[in-house]
C-alpha cells in the first residue's frame, strides 16, 4: 500500500443513524478512588468500504459526534493480498503502524462495553479478512495474526540454523519406552492389602506380578524375593495416588556430525485403585551435540521461546560449577558401537560400569579440564571418578601428579595399595587414608579404613589422639562409645578431644591409658567440665598447654618481678595461661594469639596487665614487654588505646626504674636478644609495608603504630 494512493481515497462520513446514536448516549461519571471516570454505552462507531480491494475502515469518536463532528478519528487500511495495514491519525495527520489495542485512545473507549457497527458491514469485515469475527474483533485478530507472522519470520533467522542442526538426531530406540519404565525410573514398589493379622503377599511394580512377603511395614524399604529389586512397601488403602521422584535417563546416539547426548526426565504414576496399571510420563529437555572427538559441543534445552512457542532453544554446555543432582540411568545398547570410535578417549562407558547413574555432559566436560578422569575411569575407580564430577575433587584435588605416567605415580600410591583400593571401590577418602598408612608404615586393615570413610572420618580428625593408639584401636574405642551412648563418630571424636584438653590442663597424665582410653567417655568429660568451670576456657587453655608447654611455669617467677603498684596504678602478671585468655575476652583483643604464647615460651617477651589501682581486679590495658621492661605494646578494649594512657605512661616510666633493679644477668640477655629480633620483624613489616585493615588505625602502616607504642627502658642505660 502506497500512503499518496490512500490519500487520493474519499473520507468515510458518520451516517445519521451513526449520529443520533451518540447525541442518545448521555454519559455516565463513575467515581474510582480520586479518579472520576466518564462512560457511554459505545465508545466509538465504525462505518467501512472496499476499494480497489483495500478495506477502508473509519473510526469515529462518541465525544466528537456529540459535538456535531462526522469525520473520523482514524482510518484503517488494510491489503489482504500484501498482508499490510495502515492506520491514519487524523487527529494529528500521522500515520500509524501499530494494531487498534496500542493505539493511545481516550480512557473512556476501555471503559465501555460496545464498539458499534452495523451487522452488513461486519459481515464485509469477516468475510474479507476471512476470519471468524467481524467488527472490531475481527480487525484485531487479523492484525495480531500479521504481527505474529511477522514476528515468527524474524524468528525463523535465528532458529532455522538450530533446526538444521538438530535436523540429524536420530529416532528413539524401538525399545526406549519398556528400558524408561524398567530401567531409567528405578523407583519400585510392592502395593499390599494391610491386614492385623499380617500381609502375606504384594504386588512387585517391576515384576508385574504377585510375590510373596513378610511383615512389610509402609514406607519401609525392602527388596522383591522375586526379581531382587530394591522396593518400597505401600499399603493400598492408605497409599492413595503414589508418584515416583522425576528421574534423570541419557540416551547417546550416533549422528551426522559426532554424537549427541539426549536427557529425558520421567515419572511414574500410581492412581489410587490402579496400581496395576500405571501412568508413565517422560519428557525430553536438553540435546548435546558432539563431534566425532567428543569436543565442541553444542547444547540445546526445550523450553519458551521469546514468549512465543516451546521449542528447542541454543544454549551453553555446562559447567564444571553446576551443583545441579543430574545423575541418572544411561541407556546401554547404543554405548558398546560408540565406545570404539567416538567415547574411545574418554572412559565414559567405563565410568558407567561401575556406577549405574551418572550426568554424561558433565563428565565430558569436566573431562576437558580435568584430563586425569579419563585413566581413573579406565583403572576401574569408579568412586574417584564420581567424587571428581560432584566438585569434590573437579581439579584434581587428592591428586598427587596428573602428569604423571604411570597410575600409582598420579595418585602417590605403590601397586598394591592401588589393588586395595580398586578392589574397595575406595575414593579419595580411602586413598588418604591408604597414604597415611603409607607414611606411618603401620598397616589398617580394609574394613577399618571402610568404615572411617562411611562416617566420613579423617586422618587429621584422630590426629590429637594417633601418637597413642593405633587406627583400628581407635576405629573399635570409637564404636564402642556409639554403641554405648547412641551418639554419631563426630560427636565422639569432639567431646573425646575436648576431654583431652581438659584433661592436659588439669595436668593428668594424658599418655595413661586410663586417662586418654576412658571407658565411661561422656561422664568423665562432664566431671572435667565442672573441674573447670569455663569449658571452652580450659579447652583452648590446653590446646596452648600442648603447644607452648613451657608458658604457665614462665608465669610462675613474673610476679616476684615485674609486679609493681602505687596510689593510681599497677601493674599484675598472669599466673596461668587463663589469666591472658580472660585477659582478651574481657578487653577483646589479640593477646589471645598464639603469636603471643609463642614469643613467651621462648622468653622473647610476656604478657603483663596495667590495672587501675582502685580497681585491680577489672582488666583496663594489656601490656606486652620485653624482659628488661621495654615496653612493645600498650591497648585496652578492641585494640585501641584513649588519652588516658598519657598518664599511664608516666606511671609504667617509674615502674620501668624498678623493675630495673630487679633484672638479672639472664634478664639482660634475653633482653638483648629480644631487642634483635624486634628490630627484624620491624624491618621486615616496613618492607612489606603490611597496613592495618580494620579498627580505628585502617590504612596505617603496622610498623609505624609500633613504633608508636614502644616504650624503651632508657633507665637501664643511665643505670649502666
Amino acid at each position: 500500500m502506497k500512503k499518496k494512493e490512500l490519500d487520493k481515497l474519499r473520507c468515510l462520513k458518520a451516517t445519521p443513524e451513526m449520529m443520533q446514536m451518540a447525541a442518545a448516549d448521555t454519559p455516565r461519571r463513575e467515581k474510582y478512588y480520586s479518579w472520576v471516570n466518564t462512560i457511554y454505552k459505545c465508545g466509538l462507531y465504525m462505518s467501512c468500504r472496499i476499494v480497489n480491494d483495500i478495506l477502508m475502515v473509519a473510526i469515529f469518536l462518541t465525544e466528537h459526534m456529540r459535538t456535531g463532528g462526522d469525520k473520523p478519528a482514524y482510518e484503517l487500511f488494510i491489503d489482504r493480498e500484501s498482508k499490510q495495514f495502515l492506520t491514519y491519525d487524523r487527529l494529528h495527520d500521522n500515520w500509524l503502524t501499530a494494531k487498534l489495542d496500542r493505539i493511545d485512545w481516550p480512557a473512556y473507549i476501555s471503559y465501555s462495553k460496545e464498539k458499534w457497527i452495523n451487522q452488513f458491514e461486519s459481515d464485509l469485515i469477516k468475510n474479507y479478512l476471512g476470519g471468524q469475527h467481524g467488527g472490531y474483533e475481527g480487525l484485531l485478530d487479523y492484525q495480531r495474526q500479521i504481527r505474529y507472522e511477522e514476528l515468527k519470520q524474524r524468528h525463523k533467522k535465528e532458529t532455522d540454523p538450530w533446526d538444521r542442526h538438530l535436523a540429524q538426531v536420530p529416532k528413539l530406540p524401538k525399545d526406549w519406552e519398556r528400558w524408561v519404565d524398567k530401567v531409567g525410573i528405578p523407583q519400585n514398589y510392592i502395593f499390599y492389602q494391610y491386614s492385623r493379622k499380617g500381609a502375606d503377599s504384594g504386588y512387585c511394580t517391576y515384576c508385574g506380578k504377585d510375590v510373596p512377603i513378610k511383615q512389610p511395614r509402609y514406607d519401609k524399604k525392602g527388596r522383591c524375593p522375586r526379581c531382587r529389586h530394591e522396593i518400597t512397601f505401600k499399603s493400598v488403602g492408605k497409599a492413595g495416588t503414589v508418584i515416583t521422584e522425576r528421574a534423570f535417563m541419557y540416551l547417546i546416539q550416533r549422528c551426522n556430525d559426532g554424537f549427541v547426548i539426549r536427557e529425558f526426565t520421567g515419572y511414574r504414576k500410581y492412581s489410587k485403585g490402579r496400581y496395576y496399571a500405571p501412568e508413565c510420563s517422560t519428557s525430553e529437555i536438553r540435546r548435546v551435540i558432539y563431534d566425532k572427538n567428543a569436543k565442541n559441543p553444542k547444547a540445546y534445552f526445550w523450553g519458551l521461546y521469546k514468549l512465543c512457542e516451546y521449542r528447542w532453544i541454543a544454549t551453553g554446555p555446562c559447567s564444571i560449577y553446576w551443583g545441579g543432582n543430574d545423575k541418572g540411568k544411561v541407556y546401554g545398547k547404543t554405548l558398546p558401537c560408540l565406545s570404539k570410535k567416538e567415547l574411545s578417549r574418554t572412559g565414559l562407558a567405563e565410568a558407567l560400569n561401575g556406577f549405574g547413574a551418572i550426568d554424561p555432559e558433565k563428565y565430558l566436560t569436566i573431562l576437558h579440564v580435568a584430563p586425569h578422569l579419563e585413566k581413573l575411569a579406565k583403572a576401574k575407580l569408579p568412586r574417584l571418578v564420581h567424587e571428581c564430577m560432584s566438585g569434590y575433587s573437579a581439579f584434581g584435588e587428592g591428586v598427587r601428579d596428573v602428569n604423571a605416567s604411570s597410575l600409582t605415580k598420579m595418585l602417590g600410591v605403590n601397586t598394591q595399595e592401588l589393588k586395595r583400593l580398586r578392589q574397595n571401590i575406595g575414593g579419595l577418602r580411602f586413598l588418604d587414608w591408604l597414604r597415611y598408612e603409607n607414611a606411618t608404615g603401620k598397616i589398617i586393615p580394609d574394613n577399618v579404613i571402610d568404615w572411617f570413610c562411611s562416617e566420613k572420618i579423617t586422618a587429621k580428625d584422630i590426629q590429637f589422639i594417633r601418637d597413642r593408639m593405633s587406627a583400628p584401636q581407635v576405629c573399635n574405642y570409637l564404636r564402642r562409645q556409639m554403641s554405648a551412648y547412641s551418639k554419631k563418630s563426630k560427636d565422639i571424636l569432639n567431646t573425646w578431644a575436648d576431654y583431652l584438653s581438659m584433661a592436659k590442663r588439669l595436668k593428668m597424665d594424658t599418655n595413661d591409658a586410663i586417662v586418654f582410653r576412658v571407658n565411661k567417655l561422656y561422664q568423665r568429660h562432664d566431671e572435667l567440665v565442672e573441674l573447670c568451670h569455663d569449658k571452652s576456657l580450659a579447652i583452648r587453655a590446653g590446646e596452648i598447654m600442648e603447644q607452648y608447654p613451657h608458658v604457665d611455669d614462665i608465669c610462675v617467677p613474673l610476679k616476684e618481678k615485674y609486679e609493681y603498684g602505687n596510689e593510681d596504678y599497677t601493674v599484675i602478671a598472669p599466673s596461668c595461661i587463663e589469666d591472658i585468655l580472660l585477659e582478651a575476652r574481657a578487653l577483646h583483643h589479640c593477646a589471645d594469639d598464639d603469636r603471643y604464647f609463642e614469643r613467651m615460651d621462648r622468653r622473647e617477651t610476656y604478657v603483663l596487665f596495667l590495672r587501675k589501682t582502685a580497681e585491680a581486679d577489672k582488666p583496663y590495658y594489656t601490656l606486652e614487654v620485653e624482659p628488661n621492661g621495654t615496653v612493645r605494646q600498650k591497648r585496652t578494649m578492641f585494640d585501641r588505646q584513649h588519652a588516658d594512657i598519657e598518664d599511664a605512661a608516666k606511671f609504667l616510666a617509674e615502674w620501668q626504674k624498678v623493675v630495673t633493679k630487679r633484672l638479672s644477668e639472664e634478664d639482660l640477655k634475653l633482653a638483648e636478644e629480644s631487642r634483635v629480633l624486634r628490630i627484624q620483624e620491624y624491618a621486615l613489616l616496613r618492607e612489606n609495608r603490611a597496613i592495618i585493615r580494620t579498627g580505628d588505625l585502617a590504612g596505617k602502616l603496622l610498623v609505624d603504630v609500633l613504633l608508636a607504642d614502644l616504650m624503651e627502658n632508657t633507665a637501664i642505660e643511665k643505670a649502666a
